[in-house]
């Protein structure tokens, strides 16, 4: 199993600790002891994940939030901006899309929509900082 982490990461991992899972179309009502939580996908047209993601957010779960499933690398961009902090990625989608596919989706997705630009009025300087509470 391998990770595309927003922190810029893209790694297999063999002992991953993927937190509680629950289907993209079955939100939990509440998550006050959930600290890493996966979001199982249904299949790669299946967009109630990135929804189910928005709504955790916006419901205030501040955890970890992992998204899993047949999911692409052109859909790691909409997984990020959705709220989700990284991808869980199966062996077999990176046997058919490659590892170059993964790590450059990261690339795109992280890099391109939430770089920090100097023209930046706000003091974090670039939008995944401030969704993260990180500098940038």
């Amino acid at each position: 199993m391998w990770l595309l982490d927003a922190e810029g990461g893209f790694a297999r991992h063999d002992d991953l600790d993927t937190g509680r899972e629950i289907a993209a179309h079955d939100p939990p009502a509440a998550l006050a002891d959930d600290t890493v939580l996966t979001v199982r996908f249904g299949g790669t047209a299946d967009g109630r994940g990135f929804s189910t993601a928005s709504r955790l957010r916006a419901m205030g779960f501040a955890g970890r939030l992992l998204a899993a499933g047949p999911l692409v690398p052109d859909q790691a961009r909409h997984a990020f901006q959705s709220g989700f902090d990284a991808i869980v990625v199966e062996d077999a989608a990176v046997a058919r899309h490659g590892e170059a596919a993964w790590a450059g989706a990261l690339g795109r997705a992280v890099g391109a929509l939430y770089a920090a630009r100097p023209e930046s009025r706000a003091a974090e300087r670039g939008l995944w900082a401030a969704r993260h509470g990180r500098a940038a």
